[in-house]
């Protein structure tokens, strides 16, 4: 489906837009909006991915063209159209790229061939042919699941069937040996009733993965001691999605790759499940995410939505309780906000979480006080390609 949002401050004008919208195949109207700053909040905090754009060139307060600019911040691959009574504007559209550009009032023949230059500009995906677990859907980004085809969950009789896999899955395909498996699951055990309870697990899982057309997917070598591997692709995979955005974030600093990273990081890698072979791994997913979080909240800021800021601050601030400048700019958020008691008040418990520690001496309220913006003056470094436009 072609996710599509439009923008028009003429009331009748929007509805109209949105029922050609929602006539033609394959497309999502995801929202409708009246004006300029509605829409850029609806994006920046969007969890779907939204492929195309209809604006109203003469919106108040922001100009088509620059709406449409803001747009491409965020979501560089999205394609633009432009509404307006004017034909004046037309040379002035393709400065942005834009796939069309129509005169109101549009018509259901107009918006038919948009949707058709839409398909021709970015070659729309078609599914390729399914091969074997093809259609495997796997989450390690909170409590470890699995799906197949059609959305049917992956029922696992018990907590070490759902381990395992989760196991097997994190070694990416490669061979893992019993030994192996067995001292990161049952570490310490009895060595007899642990292969016992590892050749009892495996028969398990092969009958849960079974029920869902997964049967053989997990392999079983008996060379050098025997070993497990797991023999899948899987359609989505979060761990390999989460990677690809934010490399792509780092590649382009695009908003948009930002915030699909951030929203796919989730709870974080196999969060909740206390196993212990995991912990590197979450730690090192951690580290990474904390670098994301920053960055948005220096890009809210930087664009004076603070109110939008606060959420990725807070959650930032409970990865890092320990961290004197996180705090400051906690507190130079609240002053930004004009929640000014409410940033005394958080100085002085951070003053006590810090108590002994060289860290508290972030927390100069006077000195917050005096320039919180300052607090977030330092834009994140470069990596490649160009800089966010404010």
């Amino acid at each position: 489906m072609i996710g599509v949002i439009a923008a028009d401050d003429e009331q009748l004008a929007l509805r109209r837009t949105g029922q050609l919208l929602e006539s033609l195949e394959g497309m999502a109207v995801l929202g409708l909006f009246d004006r300029a700053n509605a829409l850029l909040d609806y994006a920046l905090t969007a969890s779907e991915t939204i492929h195309l754009a209809l604006l109203d060139m003469e919106m108040p307060g922001m100009h088509g063209l620059e709406l449409a600019r803001r747009l491409k911040d965020i979501f560089p691959e999205i394609q633009i159209v432009f509404l307006t009574a004017h034909d004046e504007y037309a040379r002035d559209a393709f400065e942005v790229e834009a796939l069309d550009y129509l005169l109101k009032p549009a018509t259901l023949e107009d918006m038919e061939k948009m949707r058709s230059r839409y398909g021709k500009r970015t070659r729309t995906y078609e599914a390729p042919a399914i091969t074997a677990h093809g259609q495997v859907s796997v989450r390690s980004m909170g409590p470890f699941s699995v799906a197949a085809g059609g959305g049917e969950p992956l029922r696992f009789r018990n907590s070490k069937s759902r381990e395992l896999l989760a196991y097997l899955h994190a070694h990416e395909g490669k061979p893992v040996s019993k030994a192996q498996i067995m001292d990161a699951l049952w570490f310490g055990r009895d060595i007899e009733r642990t292969q016992a309870n590892l050749h009892t697990t495996v028969y398990q899982l092969r009958k849960d993965m079974e029920a869902i057309g997964l049967g053989d997917a997990i392999e079983h070598a008996r060379t050098a001691g025997g070993s497990y591997m797991l023999r899948w692709k899987a359609a989505f995979d979060d761990i390999g999605a989460y990677a690809a955005e934010r490399r792509l974030y780092k590649e382009t600093r695009s908003l948009g790759h930002l915030m699909r990273a951030v929203t796919l990081y989730g709870n974080g890698y196999l969060a909740g499940s206390g196993y212990e072979w995991a912990a590197p791994r979450q730690a090192e997913l951690e580290i990474g995410y904390i670098d994301l979080l920053e960055d948005m909240v220096g890009v809210y800021v930087r664009q004076q939505r603070y109110e939008i800021a606060l959420n990725p601050m807070q959650t930032w601030a409970q990865l890092m309780p320990l961290s004197g400048r996180l705090h400051a700019k906690m507190i130079a958020l609240l002053l930004l906000l004009g929640r000014e008691e409410d940033a005394r008040d958080y100085c002085g418990l951070a003053q006590e979480w810090l108590e002994d520690s060289e860290e508290a001496g972030w927390l100069d309220i006077d000195s917050i006080i005096a320039s919180p913006a300052a607090m977030f003056a330092a834009a994140p470094p470069l990596q490649s390609g160009a800089p966010f436009q404010d």
